[in-house]
C-alpha cells in the first residue's frame, strides 16, 4: 500500500514545507550562497556585512535578499507533486550542487512565474486530452 493512500494533500504540503525548512539550513544552500558573495560596502546600509551579486542580472544586494534556485526544478514542469514519491522529492530538493544557483529574489520570482505558466499549460493540455 502506497503512502499516497494514507496521506492527505494537506499532509503532503506539510512534508514539502519541512523539506524546504531543512534545506534552508543545509550546507548545500550555504555553499551556493558562498559562490555569489562579494566584497562591497554601501554607506547607506552600514549594518549589512554580507553582500552578493546576482549572476543573472548583476544586481548587488544583501545576501539575505537572495534565493536558491534549483536550475532543474524540484517539481518537473510536466508533473505535479502528487506524481512524485517522497524519496524522489527529497532527491530533487537535496540535489547536486551544480543544480543550484543563488539569484536575487526578483530573478527567482520571474523564473518561478515562467515555470508555473508552463505547468498550468501542461495541466490544461492533459485535461483537454482526457476530455477528447
Amino acid at each position: 500500500m502506497s503512502y499516497k493512500n494514507r496521506v492527505t494533500a494537506k499532509e503532503l504540503n506539510l512534508i514539502k514545507g519541512a523539506f524546504r525548512r531543512i534545506f534552508s539550513r543545509s550546507e548545500l544552500r550555504r555553499s551556493a550562497i558562498n559562490k555569489i558573495k562579494i566584497k562591497h560596502e554601501d554607506p547607506t546600509r552600514k549594518r549589512v556585512k554580507n553582500w552578493g551579486q546576482c549572476p543573472l542580472c548583476n544586481k548587488i544586494d544583501a545576501i539575505s535578499n537572495f534565493d536558491i534556485d534549483h536550475i532543474d526544478p524540484v517539481i518537473p514542469l510536466d508533473r505535479t507533486m502528487n506524481d512524485m514519491s517522497l524519496e524522489e522529492l527529497a532527491d530533487r530538493v537535496f540535489c547536486d550542487e551544480s543544480n543550484l544557483l543563488a539569484i536575487c529574489q526578483t530573478c527567482h520570482h520571474s523564473k518561478s512565474s515562467c515555470e508555473m505558466k508552463i505547468r498550468r499549460a501542461n495541466k490544461k493540455a492533459k485535461k483537454d486530452c482526457k476530455k477528447a
